[in-house]
């Protein structure tokens, strides 16, 4: 689990996916997604999104090597993990 402070303060590092609260849910506000994330998975931290009353939301993209989005989609702080802070 991932500290939310820590987290926002790392927009573009990399993070990995440790727990999937709705596995079946479709990850994919964005219609962009081949899949769906995978527990394992890694991709990059790219936006924090916020509402008041609501838990903050952390939007991360993983792209294939050819630079291609995989998946775009947003997990709770729990539900991923830092990696690789990019600075």
């Amino acid at each position: 689990m991932a500290d939310p402070d820590l987290l926002a303060t790392h927009v573009y590092s990399t993070v990995r996916v440790t727990q999937l609260h709705a596995k079946d849910v479709l990850r994919d506000g964005w219609n962009v997604n081949k899949r769906n994330p995978e527990v394992g998975d890694e991709g990059v931290l790219i936006e924090i999104l916020k509402a008041d009353g609501h838990p903050d939301h952390f939007l991360v993209e993983s792209s294939g090597l050819d630079g291609i989005t995989i998946w775009l989609s947003e997990f709770l702080s729990d539900e991923i993990e830092l990696v690789k802070v990019t600075q």
